[in-house]
């Protein structure tokens, strides 16, 4: 029988997860496994088993969904980090390579400057050469490792010059860098348009709906009879309302551009 793997090997190593696809899968149904058996003792205690046991079922697929999205939010996140700092990087290595300097010594600078991710990346590749690869190849393998087309662009490109060379040798990588800056610009440009609607709904959110709830519980309470109780009421303006602002907090959070945050 055909073993059940959750992400492959490749897709985790993307992600930066150094697990195999047999470890992970069993570590995604164990964590999962056991966020059921909680659920399940939770609502028991305060519901019948029958709904008790839902829960947990509900909770085990949750928690297996959510291990099968892991890999790709981070890997995702990885890309984005390194894409942050990847436009910096190449304006300083066309510099360098108009001066000259031999490949080596350019992958030293970029893995000792403060690119972020993408100097991490680069000490690996550095190692890889010290290990016996060619440049070409621990360079495609960098490209390898990290789920972003923009950075296969540009090894690409850097494996090209390397290759072949050019009069001048930084030109086409300062170009490319100039490039993906003005992609940031645009992104930035788009996010802040989105904020606007961001700010609004959030205002609305943390502001004006609690404000109508109070006014509601106050009017009713006086012309009507309302089902609400003390704790509920406690409840809705304690822990509900903060939770829905945080969520919009959260939301606001992951589409910020990664490049945008400090």
């Amino acid at each position: 029988m055909k073993e059940i793997i959750l992400v492959k090997e490749k897709e985790l190593k993307k992600a930066g997860i150094f697990l195999s696809e047999k470890e992970f899968t069993e570590k995604s149904f164990k964590y999962s496994l056991i966020f059921g058996c909680v659920s399940i003792v939770c609502v028991y205690a305060f519901s019948e088993i029958s709904t008790a046991i839902l829960s947990g079922v509900v909770a085990l697929c949750i928690g297996i969904f959510f291990s099968i999205r892991i890999p790709s939010i981070l890997k995702k996140r990885k890309a984005e980090k390194i894409e942050k700092h990847l436009p910096f990087a190449l304006m300083a290595m066309s510099v360098e390579l108009n001066i000259n300097l031999s490949f080596e010594k350019i992958l030293s600078n970029l893995s000792k400057g403060n690119y972020g991710e993408f100097s991490s990346e680069i000490k690996k590749t550095e190692k890889e050469i010290q290990s016996g690869a060619s440049i070409q190849q621990a360079l495609f393998h960098l490209s390898e490792r990290t789920d972003s087309k923009i950075l296969k662009r540009s090894v690409s490109q850097i494996i090209s010059i390397y290759e072949h060379g050019s009069k001048e040798k930084g030109e086409p990588i300062k170009q490319l860098a100039k490039e993906l800056l003005s992609r940031q610009k645009t992104k930035a440009k788009e996010f802040t348009n989105k904020m606007v609607m961001y700010s609004v709904v959030f205002i609305v959110l943390s502001a004006i709906i609690p404000a109508m709830f109070q006014a509601f519980i106050t009017i009713g309470s006086t012309f009507m009879e309302l089902d609400f109780t003390a704790t509920q009421i406690l409840i809705i303006t304690t822990v509900f309302f903060p939770a829905l602002n945080l969520g919009v907090l959260l939301l606001i959070k992951s589409k910020t551009p990664e490049f945008l945050k400090g």
